[in-house]
């Protein structure tokens, strides 16, 4: 059993493109991915620029969170030949793919959709799909969605590599998940923010000021 952590940056599709955006306003312009085994050690890493068919240039706003440019995805393949790259790396093994929010899978169906890319493959990737956001959501037992960089605050680690950049934030994703496995680890440091949010009588205490970096946590609506 292998679980993979995906990560997709996005550039949005030009204006003059009307038809196209109706179905998607942005395109996939770099995948990245790491994957564990089923002792929950990475195993192998895939990275791969992504050309966008529907607009000749990336655009300002994609280069600055990202660092992508126009030159960078000037020889890059396009997605279909990309993922075709991606589905040889992941292997015929039993999977299960998560992503941090569920934004990327819906990215992905969108260009499915629009790019007329027929795959079992992928379709059994998208049955297969986990928003690790929302599960670790769940384990604190908050509903209010978190950025994986204060994500990765609440644990207690530092955030490898940088933001944006999709290998890394599927390796970053990837270390969330890691310690979740390990129950009396995962307790120690998120334990006391889980007993936080439990019902209780009425404290004369807000959780801001028991956990003034968890407030911060959730006042961002990064995703």
């Amino acid at each position: 059993m292998h679980h993979i952590f995906v990560d997709f940056e996005m550039n949005h599709i030009a204006g003059e493109y009307v038809e196209e955006r109706a179905f998607s306003k942005m395109e996939i312009v770099e995948i990245g991915a790491v994957k564990l085994d089923d002792s929950y050690q990475e195993i192998s890493s895939f990275k791969s620029y992504v050309k966008p068919e529907f607009n000749d240039k990336i655009e300002k706003q994609c280069t600055k969170v990202t660092g992508i440019t126009t030159d960078t995805v000037a020889d890059a393949p396009v997605l279909w030949a990309a993922l075709q790259q991606f589905i040889k790396w992941c292997g015929e093994e039993e999977m299960t793919v998560y992503a941090w929010s569920d934004a990327d899978l819906r990215q992905l169906k969108r260009e499915l959709n629009l790019k007329e890319i027929q795959c079992q493959e992928l379709h059994r990737m998208c049955d297969n799909w986990v928003d690790f956001q929302r599960m670790f959501g769940d384990m604190l037992g908050i509903e209010k969605r978190v950025s994986l960089k204060h994500a990765i605050n609440a644990i207690q680690a530092d955030f490898d590599g940088e933001a944006h950049d999709a290998l890394w934030d599927a390796r970053n994703t990837a270390k969330i998940f890691v310690l979740s496995k390990n129950e009396s680890e995962f307790q120690r440091i998120m334990g006391p923010v889980i007993e936080a949010f439990k019902p209780a009588e009425p404290m004369t205490s807000t959780l801001g000021d028991l956990f003034p970096d968890m407030a911060k946590l959730l006042a961002s609506t990064e995703s």
